[in-house]
């Protein structure tokens, strides 16, 4: 079998086949003898709106992009998050690879969506699938998302096993001169910048700065100008233990927020214990009905 016949015969299996346990081992496994000695770069169609990325195979992420058209991990979510773009304005900190934008356009075109990425490389990608798919209303903006403006150190973590370039994250330290700096914002200080008065639908997934996000969107927060929030949640070991996940709940609960795990259908409750078995979370500010 051919170098090319083994490719598409992988695309085949990873986007047709029924059963989905044990296909992200299989495509692990064999996508370099499918590659052979050409490139890894490739472009991706994606399933959700068929826009185009370009993508790397050698990365983790960029490589279940290509096989599957999504992440294979978090499809369910993605699902979700596309009953949930209804609004105008959609706003993706920690946006990566940008899939969560691209879903959210497939099914509201005219909105303008933020994306937020500060590893350089990553946010030069995401501007060029916007160029490749024309899509004007994507706007990316390569900076952190923290508290306050200024600077942070960038760093670069790609896993265990060194091939998930999603992990990458900031901190605040000053004192190292080696390290890679990268620009920060607030949202509180982004929205009066840009002039906007309401954000429809917001994503965090930064590695566990999703509190200083929420603390710099503060005053969007009090004047229930954010609809609603997808956030992951990383929780401590001992998930009694303060951690990001628990002030992540904390700040929602006290802005007034219900919560729902994500899902076909979506069941608001109040904060509880019941979020400590959660990994991603969904928060609203107008819920139909939430329950205890």
């Amino acid at each position: 079998m051919t170098t090319a016949a083994l490719e598409k015969l992988l695309l085949l299996y990873a986007q047709r086949f029924p059963l989905r346990r044990g296909k992200m081992r299989v495509i692990d496994s064999l996508w370099r003898a499918a590659v052979g000695d050409s490139s890894t770069h490739r472009v991706a169609s994606l399933k959700h709106g068929d826009f185009m990325l370009p993508c790397d195979l050698s990365a983790m992420l960029q490589r279940q992009l290509y096989f599957f058209g999504t992440y294979f991990v978090e499809e369910y979510i993605l699902r979700c998050w596309e009953t949930a773009a209804k609004g105008e304005v959609i706003f993706d900190v920690g946006a990566n690879a940008g899939i969560y934008s691209l879903a959210a356009l497939a099914v509201q075109p005219d909105a303008t969506v933020h994306a937020f990425e500060p590893t350089p490389e990553i946010a030069a990608g995401l501007r060029a699938t916007a160029r490749l798919n024309g899509l004007n209303h994507l706007h990316v903006h390569e900076v952190a998302v923290l508290d306050r403006a200024g600077q942070a150190t960038l760093r670069r973590f790609r896993g265990e096993l060194g091939a998930n370039e999603g992990m990458n994250f900031v901190t605040r330290d000053v004192v190292d001169p080696t390290g890679e700096r990268v620009e920060t914002i607030s949202l509180d200080r982004f929205c009066q910048n840009c002039e906007i008065e309401h954000v429809d639908l917001l994503k965090l997934d930064i590695q566990g700065h999703e509190p200083s996000a929420l603390v710099g969107a503060a005053n969007m927060l009090a004047g229930g100008r954010i609809g609603t929030i997808f956030s992951e949640l990383n929780w401590a070991r001992d998930r009694a233990t303060a951690c990001p996940a628990s002030e992540v709940v904390r700040l929602l609960d006290q802005a007034g927020y219900s919560f729902s795990k994500p899902g076909k259908h979506l069941h608001w409750k109040k904060a509880g214990h019941w979020l400590r078995m959660e990994t991603e979370i969904i928060a609203t500010q107008s819920p139909r009905k939430a329950i205890r």
